[in-house]
């Protein structure tokens, strides 16, 4: 739920609090002061100078052990809404800056949570006396109407407690992309604008999914926000204690630190009409309500609101086909004060496009009204269906003016439907009678998925759904689980083409489904099965699918297909990850990742033999004592643009045979690593590949030397740009690492002698001059985790010469490295032999690589991390390979190389890895 910004921080932002109006709240003394905000996010970083003087209480919802912020969302969040400042002379303070801290982390270390983990945090910082909570989080492309779980847990929490929820919206930058729990009818749905307040691009935009309800209800600045930067995070945009995200995530804590700053004024009020009061005193800055709700918050208008309007929103909702009549909602004015106001009223709307309608199509049925002391007025609304085209958004705002020019807003908004169908669809379960175990659905319109695309639960009411005249997919998934969600039956059920041509049912029953299984040459158990259904409409567009994962001991079920469908294609994919049965706390000898595809779904048990399969044997090398990894094998079918991968723990180090289907699938290999308590914190990755029946194959992944290469893409140019894209580390057969944390890198570049960059992101690009230059490229790489014990850092410099739109990329010279009986630990003997292979970066034309052939190169050691250096007595280069032995004295620990090497041409490389592989 964020947006990651390019480029290094190099001022403060200082804008997004006097866009709001923040300083003026201050300045007439309301800072949120005896105000407790609570945060859901991944943590805090509680030794921020900005938040260190904040925090009332904490508590972790993860199975990270502590509340400490390794991520750095949670942090940023909560200095938005009321971090102090201190760390930028009070420049870059929050929105309710004297207000006080609740920190529940519920995401963890890598930024993902889990729905059940959020609600139990959302119960414990509401009873615990949080006023506002800000969430800025979400359930990523679900869309609901708000009685999904996540968001029905906000209602009642709001309820039960009074507590104001306020809720990004989500970066999905789509129309009717509003997320759970942003989805909730109670929370505060807050969108993003700009600097200039236009509504952001990446900004989720309404309505709610199917009742049409207008979201968000805000919108507050989210773009390039400076805020404070947790310790040990993003530190290849920033290296001091702030830095810039953009997203939703940062607009929703401006307005919670709104809202803390009002209850401050105002504490008499309740969630609820902080909501109203915040919603009624929004600017009206770009788009309709679907874009921004009620516009941007202004607090200076909240705190000097004259009445509350309720509700804060009109929501009209879908005008059904043929629309007839008028459609009216009363809306009410509240004045608390001990004067009556007298307010004049205006309305307005437009179509989707900016269009206003016409005076007769909404209407008041008062255009002015005097509220009195203490009491209430009321004004009724009018819709008339009949005007305007259907298929179309429409939406506007009721204008509340007092004598004094003060305005309360409320924006309305519905919807006018083409002519639709029902399409009622219900679930049984294996049992005959309505599924009441977990259901859902993906409904996709396969003549044109721009027309209907949906995905939803189903209750054992079923789900009614109103869609275009068409053909439809209609895949179902129905599971069976006890108390703990453990799953112990999945039945997919199958209905690649259903014509709906008018109000339709369609019954998706288990009954019909029958049992998928797989049996194989050596003894296995399952371990997951994946399930994958693929479509395609008839103009052969992208393939989009609905799968589910279920693990050992489920039962796994699927519907037969009659033929081929007619229009676009289909096909389910069903992926098996077996392993040979042991004994609990052993690592299995061998493994199947076994895919099968079928266009006709009418096989439901299949066989594995030594003849179909191939056997590779696969090495995980070990990279410290505390290193755990796990594998994915991704499947990727005979013409499907993704595959489908199911990952497991591996022993580390480990050596198995792992059988793969040889039938035409490509696989790839990812190897998640990291630490025994968190293995996630990176990954391997090898290209993928197919393989022929029988076939016999070796790959070792983590194997030392690790170092930097120059690999394909590695250095380009296009135009008149160099294009750097530098993995800092891959291992000895080229598999490239991706790091979530614990690495940092600096990136250099120098044209004819002068420095063009210095970053702290491996990858940028260079602008050439019009004649080319000489370049000289530096890469610094560092990786201090505790389980990464090897090549814990490098330096890679290359010197080659680049020129705009050259035919290939520059010469850059690449080297990898094999050193002899190095065993799984990458451990090697003290005396062994390490052969260098000089080439250029993959990709480089034949008469090129012919042109700058390898000239030379040197190869040294140290068994002192660097201190101090032996040279090595190398065999002459043939085909760029060098050889020489290393000798290291007893007691030494770690072996360092060094290399330089250069080309016909004048290229050069040099490299220097520290800890390049350890010694027995």
């Amino acid at each position: 739920m964020k947006v990651w910004l390019d480029g290094h921080v190099e001022a403060l932002d200082v804008g997004s609090m006097p866009q709001i109006g923040a300083p003026a709240a201050w300045d007439a003394g309301f800072t949120g002061d005896g105000v407790t905000v609570g945060v859901l996010d991944s943590g805090l970083d509680a030794t921020h100078p900005d938040l260190d003087d904040v925090l009332v209480g904490a508590r972790d919802f993860t199975s990270s052990g502590d509340t400490q912020d390794r991520y750095g969302h949670g942090t940023h969040v909560a200095s938005i809404a009321l971090g102090s400042g201190e760390a930028s002379d009070g420049e870059n303070r929050g929105v309710a800056y004297r207000a006080d801290l609740l920190v529940g982390k519920v995401l963890d270390d890598f930024g993902g949570g889990e729905s059940s983990s959020i609600i139990d945090g959302m119960e414990w910082i509401a009873e615990a006396g949080a006023d506002v909570v800000n969430m800025s989080l979400g359930e990523a492309e679900r869309y609901t109407d708000g009685t999904d779980p996540f968001s029905t847990a906000v209602d009642t929490l709001s309820a039960q407690y009074g507590t104001l929820f306020v809720v990004a919206v989500g970066n999905e930058g789509l129309y009717g992309a509003v997320v759970p729990p942003g989805a909730a009818s109670s929370a505060l749905t807050v969108g993003a604008v700009d600097d200039d307040d236009q509504v952001a691009y990446f900004s989720s935009r309404g309505p709610r999914a199917r009742d049409y309800a207008i979201k968000p209800d805000i919108t507050a600045p989210g773009v390039e926000i400076v805020a404070a930067r947790a310790d040990g995070t993003n530190e290849w945009e920033s290296d001091g204690p702030y830095t810039a995200w953009s997203g939703t995530s940062m607009a929703a804590p401006h307005v919670a630190g709104a809202a803390a700053v009002l209850k401050q004024a105002r504490p008499e009020l309740t969630g609820p009409q902080l909501k109203a009061v915040l919603m009624g005193s929004a600017r009206h800055t770009s788009g309709g309500a679907f874009e921004e709700g009620a516009g941007r918050v202004l607090v200076p208008a909240a705190l000097d609101l004259p009445v509350l309007a309720t509700p804060a929103s009109l929501s009209f909702g879908a005008f059904e086909y043929p629309q007839e009549g008028t459609a009216t909602q009363t809306l009410t004015y509240e004045n608390p004060g001990d004067v009556a106001v007298a307010l004049d009223l205006t309305v307005e709307a437009s179509d989707q496009d900016g269009e206003p309608l016409p005076a007769d199509a909404v209407t008041l049925d008062v255009t002015s009204l005097t509220v009195p002391a203490g009491g209430s007025a009321a004004v009724e609304v009018g819709i008339d269906r009949t005007v305007g085209a259907v298929e179309r958004r429409y939406s506007g705002a009721v204008t509340a003016t007092d004598a004094e020019g003060r305005e309360v807003r409320t924006p309305l908004g519905y919807y006018k439907e083409p002519d639709l169908a029902d399409l009622d669809v219900r679930t049984l379960g294996r049992d005959g009678e309505p599924h009441t175990g977990s259901s859902s659905v993906r409904v996709v319109n396969v003549d044109d998925p721009t027309l209907f695309d949906r995905h939803g639960e189903i209750g054992p009411e079923g789900l009614d759904l109103r869609v275009p005249p068409g053909r439809y997919s209609v895949t179902g998934f129905l599971w069976t689980a006890d108390e703990e969600y453990v799953v112990s039956e999945v039945s997919a059920v199958l209905r690649p083409e259903v014509t709906v041509a008018d109000d339709t049912t369609v019954v998706l029953d288990a009954r019909e489904a029958r049992e998928l299984s797989v049996s194989t040459h050596r003894p296995s158990a399952v371990r997951w099965i994946a399930l994958d259904d693929t479509r395609t409409t008839a103009a052969g567009d992208d393939p989009y699918g609905f799968g589910t994962v279920v693990g050992a001991g489920a039962n796994v079920y699927a519907t037969p297909t009659d033929a081929p469908v007619t229009v676009g294609t289909y096909d389910l994919q069903t992926h098996f990850v077996l392993e040979q049965p042991v004994a609990a706390g052993r690592a299995p000898s061998y493994t199947y990742d076994l895919l099968y595809t079928q266009d006709v779904v009418d096989t439901f048990r299949f066989r594995a033999t030594a003849r179909d399969t191939a056997a590779v044997t696969t090495t995980y090398a070990s990279l410290g004592a505390d290193h755990a990894a796990e594998s994915a094998r991704v499947g990727t079918a005979p013409g499907h643009r993704w595959g489908s991968a199911v990952g497991s723990p591996v022993a580390v180090p480990g050596r198995r045979t792992e059988y793969l289907s040889a039938n035409g699938v490509a696989w790839g290999h990812q190897v998640y690593s990291g630490s025994v308590d968190d293995p996630q914190q990176g990954w391997f990755d090898s290209a993928a590949r197919t393989y022929a029946p029988r076939q016999k194959a070796r790959t070792t992944v983590g194997g030392a030397v690790l170092s930097t290469r120059a690999g394909a893409g590695a250095f380009t140019v296009a135009d008149d740009t160099l294009g750097v894209r530098l993995v800092p580390w891959s291992d000895a057969e080229g598999h490239p690492f991706a790091g979530f944390s614990g690495q940092g890198t600096r990136l250099r570049v120098w044209q004819d002698g002068e420095s063009v960059l210095d970053q702290t992101r491996p990858s940028a690009g260079v602008a050439l001059p019009a004649g080319g230059a000489a370049h000289r490229v530096v890469l610094d790489a560092r990786h201090e985790a505790s389980w990464w014990e090897r090549s814990t850092r490098t330096r890679t410099e290359w010197r080659f010469r680049a020129a705009p739109d050259a035919a290939t990329g520059p010469a850059a010279l690449d080297v990898g490295y094999v050193v002899k009986d190095l065993d799984a630990h990458n451990v090697a003997p003290r005396g062994t032999r390490v052969t260098l292979t000089v080439g250029h970066q993959a990709g480089a034309s034949d008469e090129r690589s012919a042109k700058d052939r390898v000239t030379s190169a040197r190869l040294w050691w140290s068994a002192d991390d660097g201190a101090t250096w032996r040279a090595v007595s190398l065999s002459d280069g043939r085909a760029g390979t060098f050889a020489g032995p290393v000798r290291v004295p007893r007691g030494t620990e770690h072996v360092s190389l060094r290399v330089e090497a250069r080309d016909a041409s004048g290229g050069r490389i040099k490299q220097t890895v520290i800890r390049a592989y350890a010694v027995r």
